[in-house]
């Protein structure tokens, strides 16, 4: 049943909707021992990441990138264990030798597949990592060289945007009626824009609300924590060198200093009235101070920085560290030891790896296509079934006892449980590869073992011994021998 009161609050403008006073939520009520929490009410993201603000945000993210060293490791770590020596693709359609040849193709294209070919795919794949963290996003274009030869171009945050702002595009992203992008307009050096269409470029980012269009930095919530950070270090540092530059303290009862009241070494240049330390100083050896009777000379012990002082920069760094990767992964772990370093590595190794999730489907994913599908149209490569479909091999996963965790790998291949493509993907190799390495050194171990007459086992022992093998491919030594058989 609609009461009356529900169907006036419908009708009530938003400014005159009855606030939440006596709510049950505590966090939703009024507390004067409480400040006002800044923001207008809930609306889209898109909205509250104005141009202006994410403009700000970025600018503040690269100042702290460039000057402050716990900033640079977090976004180092981040981007040397998503990406490594680069992401690799394997190809998957149901051809292996046209997924070789497809390969071998879009390896050679990578050498230099950027448009000024000043970067590899896997240096651009860093430098995508790293903009993501610093910018929040990052664009590629897919464009073409002089010669026609498919490219990709880099385009950072700064260059995609309104310099003066458009009804038409929002934070220089133009949108159709379903919000769903259609072109993005780039700023050029010539103080000129070029709209882009939105199938040609690749927005890579990490979207936090489905009402937002561009991305702030990741490191956004932690800017004015390492600034502040940055400020104390700075005056700590300053009161150190005044206290390092101050070796004794004079201390008087009178308060003040006249003009004769400066202590005496050797008795020269000194109070006339005060002992002459001259003749001490010949037996005792050293220096002798004389000082007046209500004068004392101390050494001056500085007690800065204090362990105080310490902890409250460590509680910074660390909350600035969260929603990025781990603090103990990225600046000190010696805190910590046995489960805790395990579950810190885990936390990381699972954060790397949604980074390359996301590095997987809005760009390499995209740029195969790209790449692959002009070779096929072009006549470089012929046409098959699921060209389209690849699988990535990152760089090796972090672990913390790689021992352990060999020897359960090693358990689990042999059970049945884990395959040797999983295996080979875990360490960041490419399992057709490391198939045609063991199977080459396997013909050159039976090739040299039947030309001098030697038994395999004194080269080679394989889990699965030589008596798995054809007889066909058993060396005549090792027949003769009886070795192979056992």
């Amino acid at each position: 049943m609609i009461s009356f009161k529900n169907i006036a609050l419908r009708w009530l403008p938003p400014v005159l909707i009855p606030k939440a006073w006596g709510s049950p939520y505590e966090a939703a009520n009024w507390s004067p021992r409480r400040g006002t929490v800044p923001g207008a009410y809930p609306t889209d993201s898109r909205n509250e990441l104005t141009p202006g603000v994410r403009t700000e945000l970025v600018r503040k993210s690269r100042y702290l990138h460039k000057n402050s060293g716990f900033v640079r490791e977090l976004v180092a770590n981040m981007a040397i264990y998503s990406t490594g020596d680069g992401i690799r693709v394997q190809a998957q359609s149901g051809n292996p030798a046209w997924n070789r040849a497809a390969e071998d193709f879009f390896s050679l294209w990578s050498a230099r597949c950027e448009i000024t070919r000043r970067f590899s795919f896997e240096e651009c794949q860093a430098l995508v990592c790293r903009g993501m963290d610093i910018d929040g996003e990052y664009f590629i274009h897919k464009t073409r060289d002089a010669e026609g030869e498919p490219r990709i171009q880099l385009i950072e945050s700064h260059r995609i945007g309104d310099e003066f702002g458009s009804r038409e595009t929002i934070d220089g992203v133009g949108l159709d009626s379903w919000g769903a992008p259609v072109f993005y307009r780039v700023l050029e050096d010539n103080n000129k824009s070029r709209d882009l269409p939105a199938p040609s470029i690749l927005h890579i980012h990490e979207p936090e609300w489905a009402g937002g269009v561009r991305s702030h930095p990741s490191m956004q919530h932690s800017i004015n924590h390492i600034l502040d950070e940055m400020e104390l270090l700075a005056l700590e540092k300053h009161a150190v060198k005044d206290n390092a530059d101050v070796s004794r303290i004079l201390k008087t009862a009178r308060g003040e200093i006249d003009d004769n009241g400066d202590f005496v070494v050797g008795g020269a240049g000194g109070n006339t009235e005060a002992s002459d330390p001259v003749s001490l100083q010949r037996i005792v050896g050293g220096k002798l101070v004389a000082l007046k009777p209500d004068e004392s000379l101390d050494s001056f012990q500085s007690n800065r920085p204090s362990p105080t002082f310490t902890g409250f920069l460590e509680h910074l760094r660390r909350d600035s560290a969260l929603g990025m990767i781990p603090f103990e992964f990225a600046a000190d772990s010696s805190k910590i030891g046995g489960a805790g370093v395990r579950l810190i590595v885990a936390k990381a190794d699972r954060r790397f790896s949604f980074r390359q999730m996301i590095l997987e489907r809005r760009l390499i994913r995209p740029v195969w296509a790209y790449v692959i599908g002009d070779a096929i149209s072009r006549g470089f490569l012929p046409p098959i079934a699921g060209w389209w479909k690849i699988a990535i091999v990152g760089p090796k996963r972090v672990t913390v006892d790689a021992g352990r965790e060999a020897q359960q790998n090693r358990a689990d291949v042999e059970m049945g449980l884990k395959t040797l493509s999983d295996h080979y993907a875990e360490l960041g190799a490419d399992f057709g590869e490391e198939i045609e390495r063991r199977a080459s050194d396997a013909k050159l171990i039976l090739e040299t073992a039947t030309k001098y007459g030697v038994p395999v086992e004194m080269l080679w022992k394989p889990s699965g011994g030589a008596s798995v093998m054809p007889p066909t491919l058993i060396p005549q030594a090792g027949r003769e021998s009886g070795i192979a058989s056992k």
